[in-house]
């Protein structure tokens, strides 16, 4: 018993000190591709979604969002010049960690520990976690013209993996992150491989790994005010939050 309250002090102490918060900011620079790149112009399709992991010790926390907004610029000819700015709806963010009436109490709550949605206002300032895109490497094609077209039912798609490096903003803190993707790029059946692409995919090849306490995620009462880690929250909730994109975007008028 003696070594299980031990362990658990040793927990909520970790919880409190192990980790540095990240920088504040209150909004990053929009990222654009150069005006000389002749970039086609996409606007972030607004029921694009995230999915979030979130493991603790008893309970493997779930959930997704179900909105987003932003633009993109793809330059098709050199895609690592493409730039974009990508704005995920955190007060869209529900669990589904139990499949019941728990779900609700566990969204509320997260919501909150977020200041996305607090005491059932939305919350302008921390309802958007934001990625400018400032670089692109690894990229398994430069130019989407030389893709090798497949099918999807009516749609000529050509894939290109790529690796994302940029500046994230979630909860009023920045943190640089390199987020490995697939962006599919879709065509009408039999298209020119050089005509704009009526719509772009982009879904994560591996999650992106935000630790809570670097975006002062913790514990927040009703009206948002911060509260102590309990040892049960400890066992709970996990250290940090996985997570997956899966964005669409078509051509911005």
């Amino acid at each position: 018993m003696l070594t299980a309250a031990l362990s658990t002090v040793v927990s909520c102490s970790k919880k409190d000190d192990s980790v540095q918060l990240a920088p504040s900011a209150t909004a990053l620079a929009s990222s654009q591709a150069s005006p000389a790149a002749m970039a086609w112009h996409y606007a972030i399709d607004p029921k694009s979604a995230t999915h979030v992991d979130m493991p603790g010790i008893k309970e493997h926390i779930k959930g997704d969002t179900t909105a987003a907004k932003g633009t993109l610029d793809v330059v098709g000819s050199d895609l690592a010049q493409s730039r974009g700015t990508l704005l995920i709806d955190l007060s869209t963010f529900s669990t589904n960690t139990f499949g019941n009436d728990d779900d609700a109490t566990q969204t509320r709550h997260a919501r909150t520990w977020l200041e996305a949605v607090v005491d059932g206002k939305t919350n302008e300032d921390m309802r958007w976690a934001t990625l400018a895109i400032r670089s692109i490497d690894g990229l398994s094609a430069f130019d989407v013209t030389n893709v090798a077209a497949t099918k999807d039912g009516t749609d000529d798609v050509r894939s290109v993996d790529m690796v994302v490096h940029g500046d994230v903003l979630i909860h009023g803190h920045k943190l640089q992150k390199d987020v490995p993707v697939t962006v599919a790029f879709r065509y009408p059946s039999g298209a020119a491989p050089t005509s704009q692409p009526t719509r772009v995919d982009i879904k994560s090849k591996a999650p992106m790994r935000v630790v809570l306490k670097e975006v002062d995620v913790q514990p927040r009462d009703t009206v948002g005010q911060l509260t102590a880690w309990t040892t049960n929250l400890v066992s709970k909730v996990a250290e940090y939050a996985d997570v997956t994109v899966t964005l669409g975007a078509t051509p911005a008028q």
